[in-house]
């Protein structure tokens, strides 16, 4: 089985927005990790969040799903997902499901913090 690794940490310049580094293979057997992690965060009412997928290998239609379905109330609560430092091979399984247009994926995290 593969492994995931997720540390949440404060952006340096806003510390109300959360950088979420992840790290591994975010497929079926390793998505609930992430998606409590989401959970916590929104529990927390903080819903301004940066994924930070610089060492993410492997994203499957399971992770997507994640984001996808927490996207909307985020966005209700006025906060937003970005996403920074997308791999080539990931970010061409991100424009099969049409998630440029959903989600704001910059090339670093200034940039995404700056956004919010």
């Amino acid at each position: 089985m593969q492994k995931l690794t997720l540390t949440s940490r404060d952006a340096l310049s806003n510390p109300l927005v959360k950088i979420i580094d992840i790290e591994g293979v975010l497929d079926v057997y390793t998505v609930g990790d992430f998606e409590t992690m989401l959970k916590d965060h929104f529990k927390n009412r903080q819903f301004k969040i940066v994924l930070n997928m610089k060492r993410l290998s492997y994203v499957s239609s399971a992770g997507f799903g994640v984001l996808m379905s927490t996207i909307q109330d985020v966005r209700r609560n006025k906060g937003d997902i970005k996403i920074v430092h997308v791999s080539e091979d990931i970010y061409r399984v991100f424009d099969l499901f049409e998630l440029p247009g959903l989600f704001h994926v910059l090339k670093n995290e200034e940039d995404a913090v700056g956004e919010f």
